[in-house]
């Protein structure tokens, strides 16, 4: 998380240089000088969050286990939802991960497992899940998935620490492509 807590900095500092705002920015409208700032400071404050995890792990307690789990994985989908916002200022068009990447893999996961869990639907199925408890590591967790469609119980294994890793790579290709992109875009400082 460091590498994208640095990425962010950079991208901060580049947008608050005085003549970037008075070049671009200023002559924006207010909506996008705003969803920027909010991205960004999403963007920082889940870094943060993360790295909290990273450095501490989910605990050891079952409550503590279940709170930091959801917070992580709620932290990464709302980082996501701001490097994807900054990428689309930066870049001019929607960050599109690929149907198989780490990046979509961990935010269905946080769909299913703390988003939505008492229903996810998706593709004409209808999903009902659990994590089993016990089973809570920092490596990550065993689901229970009712697939209503298929009738069946599923089990699924969740390699959080490999996914979480991925995920990871691919944030920071995205956010090379903004830095990227700032410097293509409005030349460098």
């Amino acid at each position: 998380m460091r590498q994208i807590s640095n990425l962010e900095q950079k991208i901060r500092d580049y947008v608050n240089n005085a003549n970037l705002l008075d070049r671009y920015f200023y002559n924006r409208p207010d909506d996008e000088w705003m969803a920027l700032c909010v991205s960004m400071n999403t963007l920082g404050d889940t870094c943060q969050a993360i790295e909290y995890y990273e450095d501490y792990g989910l605990g050891d307690d079952y409550s503590e286990k279940y709170l930091k789990l959801y917070g992580l994985l709620q932290a990464i989908f709302l980082q996501q939802n701001s490097i994807s916002q900054i990428y689309q200022i930066f870049l001019g068009k929607d960050l599109i991960p690929k149907p198989n990447s780490a990046w979509k893999k961990i935010r269905d996961l946080r769909h299913l497992t703390v988003g939505h869990p008492e229903e996810k639907k998706h593709k004409n199925e209808t999903k009902r899940c659990f994590i089993s408890r016990v089973t809570i590591q920092n490596n990550g967790f065993d689901l229970m998935i009712w697939n209503k469609k298929k009738g069946v119980k599923e089990f699924e294994k969740v390699d959080l620490k490999t996914l979480y890793e991925e995920y990871k790579t691919v944030a920071v290709k995205y956010l090379n492509n903004i830095c990227k992109a700032q410097i293509t875009k409005w030349g460098s400082l």
